[in-house]
């Protein structure tokens, strides 16, 4: 029993990790309808609503990642990688806080968004939205098949480029349009915002392709 104790509690603490990718992968989610409902239909109802669904993810995320760092100090579990665990959990953290500031910008600026790029918005949200969700792909993967997290980064850094790409395209015709300079400053702020999360993404699939490396010498 002495043996297969510290086995189950790490088996348990693997799973408050998974349950603290699902309120990433589902923050990001939140991120791409609230903006393409925005897109659509303006600051209505739906907008509160999902202001109020990400804070509450945020909640529980930030209660699961507390809960597994006291877990891990206090039980002494995986002491070989909880550096680089933590490390990991902290930077997928700041994507998730990413989500939440764009939100609520969202709800509280309100810009209004040019037909001229609502095409490229929509495709953007749908790279940045799938270079976040193989990110949470690939951080699962470290725990359980280190081997192949080197395919998921290699898919992480695509979707990244062609939310890159597709971002500077924006950027260009908002700038060649007549609107005012203020909004096209604001606009172009909140565009490279969303687009930071798929490279925030890209930057934790550089980290975990290093820390998969280290997991398997």
């Amino acid at each position: 029993m002495v043996d297969i104790l510290p086995f189950k509690r790490t088996g348990l603490l693997i799973s408050e990790i998974d349950d603290f990718f699902d309120k990433v992968s589902e923050a990001a989610m939140i991120v791409q309808r609230t903006v393409l409902h925005y897109l659509d239909h303006g600051a209505d109802e739906e907008l509160a609503k999902r202001v109020e669904q990400i804070r509450a993810v945020e909640d529980r995320a930030d209660e699961v990642r507390r809960n597994i760092a006291n877990v891990m100090y206090t039980e002494m579990l995986m002491p070989d990688t909880r550096g680089d665990v933590l490390s990991l959990l902290h930077h997928v953290d700041i994507i998730l806080d990413n989500c939440v500031h764009l939100v609520l910008g969202l709800a509280m600026e309100r810009p209004e968004l040019p037909n001229l790029h609502r095409d490229g918005f929509r495709k953007m949200l749908a790279e940045v939205d799938q270079a976040v969700q193989v990110m949470v792909s690939g951080a699962r993967a470290y725990f359980t098949e280190p081997q192949s997290v080197r395919d998921y980064v290699h898919k992480i850094r695509f979707h990244n480029q062609e939310a890159t790409a597709i971002g500077l395209k924006g950027g260009s015709l908002i700038f060649d349009s007549d609107l005012p300079l203020e909004r096209k400053l604001q606009l172009r702020d909140w565009l490279i915002e969303v687009r930071d999360l798929a490279s925030n993404a890209d930057d934790i699939g550089d980290q975990l392709a290093i820390l998969a490396v280290k997991r398997s010498v």
